[in-house]
């Protein structure tokens, strides 16, 4: 049969009083946790939510946000999580791009005018009463997540619980976590990465830790490690599963001088977060895949994935799903490396143009199709600068009619882009030296 027991409802049955969430103000259960799953999707049920609706959140790293994506789960609908950086005036569009008839906020948001039914979280939290077993569909739909490809516009990116549910089981084959463990939810919900760690920990039994608190295991960007870095003492000291950008060597060595465990990995949203994961000694590199994943190096260096993490396609104006593979079956990432089985994976870098900024993909064509569309700017470029805490940095160079008046274009850019997508400079396209290199 092609199901698994949620995980809510099997530890609810076998180790009710294990703890399932853990904040600094509260513990919760994963028998109380069922309880209110089971309510939360009996609201929402009430309220119309039925199978195969797309059902958009603000998500936080914070209660009851990881129980609402499981009782979504329950319900056959498909969460669609918004990244919150993004400024409000843009959710309009995403909740129709996600063809959402439904929102569920966290108390006191303000929005703008939206046309979507909006829902509280807090009309949510009621206790449900316990069924003795739950089975989720590996097939069904589960998670719609932006994310940045070839393309200047941000596209959507599906998944099913399988897909989640195999990259879970991948990991944990070499990073386990048992009960009484501790995963930091420390990367956000609208992440494949964050909601990564949530299958991860709930399919084995451990807690999802909503604060840094005396952790077992925890995931960070190469943004997070530097500053974490920077602190004179680090007094706890878990398994940290490292990826999202470029890491570099040296800040590594460094970590693992500093007594840190530290596990590099290669991953996208496409395959459902991590593909390959470094977890022996020796010299840096990205490791090997991980089970229910596969790579090839292309005869140029590309890499090619597939597997049972395989996301089920990109959605389309008409709902339907578009997968792009190749003949053999395999996604090209358009990212270019090696392999051996001795060295482990290396990446060399990008066929396109996508840089990646504190853990965030940026397109460059995105920002420049923005500038363009301002009267008097005839031509955009926009370039990545190194920048030691983030990797890179976004920067722009034009050509105007006038002066470049940098404030007035980053208040125009920051009505339709988050703040990692605001240039930190603008130049004169005269002064340019040098362009991006692919």
């Amino acid at each position: 049969m092609n199901v698994f027991e949620c995980p809510f409802s099997l530890h609810a049955r076998k180790a009710p009083h294990e703890w399932a969430l853990i904040s600094p103000e509260k513990k919760w259960s994963y028998l109380e946790c069922e309880a209110l799953i089971e309510g939360c999707a009996s609201m929402l049920k009430k309220e119309g939510v039925k199978a195969g609706d797309p059902i958009a959140l603000l998500p936080t790293t914070s209660f009851p946000t990881p129980l609402i994506f499981f009782a979504l789960f329950r319900l056959g609908a498909i969460a669609c999580p918004i990244n919150t950086y993004h400024p409000l005036d843009a959710l309009p569009q995403q909740l129709d791009e996600f063809q959402a008839p439904f929102l569920l906020v966290p108390d006191d948001h303000s929005l703008p005018k939206l046309k979507q039914i909006v829902i509280p979280f807090s009309r949510l939290l009621v206790k449900g009463k316990k069924r003795d077993q739950v089975f989720l569909n590996k097939d069904a739909l589960a998670t719609y997540l932006f994310t940045s490809g070839t393309s200047a516009k941000p596209k959507i990116a599906c998944h099913s619980l399988g897909n989640h549910y195999y990259s879970a089981l991948g990991s944990n084959a070499y990073l386990p976590i048992k009960q009484g463990d501790r995963y930091h939810l420390s990367l956000p919900l609208y992440h494949i990465a964050g909601i990564a760690i949530l299958f991860r920990t709930f399919l084995a039994g451990g807690a999802v830790a909503l604060s840094d608190m005396e952790v077992t295991h925890t995931s960070m960007i190469p943004t997070q490690l530097y500053r974490l870095l920077r602190e004179e003492a680090i007094s706890n000291k878990p398994h940290i599963l490292l990826g999202g950008a470029t890491i570099s060597p040296s800040l590594y060595h460094e970590a693992v001088a500093r007594g840190l465990k530290v596990h590099p990995t290669y991953g996208m949203t496409e395959m459902s977060s991590q593909i390959t994961t470094h977890f022996s000694e020796g010299p840096f590199s990205l490791g090997h895949p991980l089970p229910y994943r596969e790579i090839k190096i292309s005869p140029i260096g590309e890499i090619w994935v597939r597997g049972k993490t395989l996301f089920q396609g990109y959605l389309q104006e008409d709902g339907s799903l578009s997968l792009p593979l190749n003949e053999e079956g395999y996604f090209l990432t358009s990212d270019l490396g090696t392999y051996s089985p001795n060295s482990g994976l290396q990446i060399r870098g990008r066929k396109d143009r996508l840089f990646i900024s504190g853990g965030e993909n940026i397109q460059p064509e995105e920002i420049e199709k923005l500038l363009k569309s301002i009267d008097g700017i005839s031509y955009a470029e926009v370039v990545p600068t190194p920048d030691e805490e983030f990797g890179f940095r976004p920067t722009a160079y034009i050509e105007s009619d006038g002066a470049i008046e940098e404030e007035k274009l980053r208040s125009y850019l920051s009505s339709f882009l988050p703040k990692f997508k605001i240039p930190i400079s603008f130049f004169d396209a005269a002064s340019k030296t040098r362009g991006y290199k692919h």
